[in-house]
């Protein structure tokens, strides 16, 4: 009997170890859905290599999928549950226009989405590159006004009012808060010709304050009841001390807004339009 409990013992620990590694390799994206990349995906999508001119391909390249979307968005999207990102179809200069995406059902879609993850990588996006945490609805609206000065409505549609406004060439962006994954976002804003060259997707000159406020602004779209920072209900705020912003009015304000805050500071005469009068504003018009 020793013999027989020797033989059963090795092979149950076969088959834990066999166990272990089908679930090593699931995790590290393998099974399904590296059949389903490699496979079907493939057939029109780019895994790998460098960055290719947009002429030349026939869908977005996805090396960096898994840094680029949202888990729930992609699954979604492969299910066929997300509309077509592209009006005119990826390649604008082919005529034919729009064509429908193949979809996958929920189990594979999640498999494909585990290999986006776990393979799919970019090191050139960097995890935290930035913080939105403190993003507020003026910086928001500072970064609409950049989205319509360097004429990114031209190419992207958006939502304004509901309704649909914007050039049908290049992806749809009134849904993007719910698509991207901020990090990739931002490292793509810097220079999207890194991603895709010839994509017209051209370098802005843009500070890297005006990079934050469009990124954010990009982040905020399709996403509803977005949580705005309110600075005043920080705990900077609690501390609020009217003497010391008294002298800071005094030292960074009063050579224009003058020392009553009525707009007329000694840097006030070369100004027009003319400083603002603090004097007068309403309280009604600050937050509680």
């Amino acid at each position: 009997m020793r013999p027989l409990r020797w033989v059963l013992l090795l092979f149950l620990a076969a088959g834990c170890a066999a166990s272990v590694n089908s679930n090593e390799s699931q995790a590290q994206g393998g099974g399904q859905g590296e059949k389903l990349v490699q496979g079907v995906c493939s057939t029109c999508h780019r895994f790998s290599g460098e960055p290719e001119s947009k002429f030349k391909l026939k869908a977005p390249d996805l090396m960096w999928g898994g840094r680029k979307y949202q888990r729930a968005w992609l699954e979604r999207w492969l299910q066929g549950r997300e509309e077509n990102l592209y009006p005119n179809g990826y390649r604008w200069d082919q005529p034919g226009g729009a064509q429908k995406h193949m979809t996958l059902s929920k189990e594979d879609a999640v498999a494909v989405a585990d290999y986006f993850e776990a393979r799919l990588n970019d090191d050139r996006v960097k995890k935290n590159a930035i913080d939105l945490s403190q993003f507020t609805r003026q910086e928001r609206d500072f970064g609409a006004q950049i989205y319509k000065d360097f004429s990114c409505l031209g190419c992207h549609q958006i939502k304004e009012d509901g309704k649909i406004i914007g050039g049908a060439i290049s992806v749809k962006l009134y849904d993007s808060g719910n698509r991207y994954n901020v990090d990739w976002l931002y490292r793509f804003a810097l220079n999207p010709q890194d991603f895709t060259p010839h994509s017209g997707e051209y370098l802005a000159d843009l500070s890297g304050l005006g990079v934050r406020y469009l990124v954010g602004y990009l982040m905020t779209l399709g996403v509803e009841d977005h949580t705005y920072y309110e600075p005043w209900k920080s705990e900077y705020f609690q501390q609020a001390d009217a003497a010391r912003g008294a002298k800071v009015y005094r030292i960074y304000c009063t050579q224009c807004h003058g020392m009553e805050g009525r707009g007329d500071g000694p840097g006030a005469a070369g100004l027009d339009p003319k400083p603002a009068v603090h004097a007068d504003l309403p309280l009604n018009i600050y937050p509680e």
